[in-house]
């Protein structure tokens, strides 16, 4: 008998569901048959997001979310819960990132990317959070970072935040566990997005950089996406305050 990952009656929230991962993430929980919040703080990218699913027969409404606002995050729940009666699975994908030097770098931009990527999943979190206990259930996946995780170049106020999400994740997962909530994360290594493209060119370009992993190839967005597709469905029930590291074998930690 084949297995197979049935969202059907769940409703979920992607950030950064624009464009990239967020968007494959999306479309693949569509597809699983959860019923869907595409949210961006580019409201004609998270439609685009929506309509691909409406169109293969899904169920999305967009959500406009800049997710370093409290109030934003909090109407943006709020929309969904009211849609779809209820709200069962957050990813927290958005991220904000500049590519270049630490000495280069300045104050607006480190905290630009500090601000999306950690505080902005604290804030959804804390928005989702509170609905998910009244109903004592629900899954958030984070995404983290090979660069959270091990550090990278070109990256540093990046990495800084990343790590930032590997502690949110293991401390929130160790709280929210009594209200039959979970917390786990994904870890990517270079993936091929629009948004990677002036990074994979700063490291020398996709022909150099396939050679530092052991499968051979960088990833691409479906790659991310089914990983967490497993973290929320029901194949991972028994599983919290995990990071799982879907980077072709290029980052290996304990």
């Amino acid at each position: 008998m084949a297995v197979e990952i049935d969202l059907a009656g769940r409703s979920a929230i992607v950030t950064g569901a624009g464009s990239g991962i967020g968007r494959e993430v999306a479309t693949l929980l569509g597809r699983a048959g959860a019923n869907v919040a595409a949210a961006d703080v580019n409201e004609a990218a998270a439609k685009e997001t929506a309509a691909i699913i409406e169109q293969a027969g899904g169920t999305a409404i967009t959500v406009t979310v800049d997710v370093r606002d409290p109030q934003q995050a909090r109407q943006g729940v709020a929309a969904t819960v009211e849609r779809f009666g209820g709200l069962d699975i957050l990813v927290n994908n958005a991220a904000a990132w500049s590519v270049d030097l630490f000495k280069n770098l300045t104050y607006e931009q480190y905290q630009l990317d500090v601000g999306v990527t950690l505080i902005g999943t604290m804030v959804m979190t804390k928005a989702a959070y509170d609905h998910m206990r009244e109903q004592n259930s629900g899954t958030v996946v984070n995404l983290i970072s090979d660069a959270g995780r091990i550090g990278e170049p070109f990256l540093v106020s990046y990495s800084a935040a990343k790590g930032g999400v590997v502690g949110f994740t293991k401390a929130f997962a160790k709280e929210a566990g009594r209200y039959g909530i979970r917390c786990n994360a994904v870890s990517p290594g270079t993936t091929k997005t629009p948004g990677a493209s002036p990074l994979i060119t700063k490291w020398g370009g996709e022909e150099t950089l396939v050679k530092a992993y052991p499968l051979g190839r960088l990833g691409e967005p479906i790659d991310q996406a089914n990983a967490i597709l497993f973290f929320c469905s029901d194949l991972s029930s028994w599983i919290t305050g995990q990071i799982l590291s879907v980077s072709g074998g290029y980052s290996m930690v304990d």
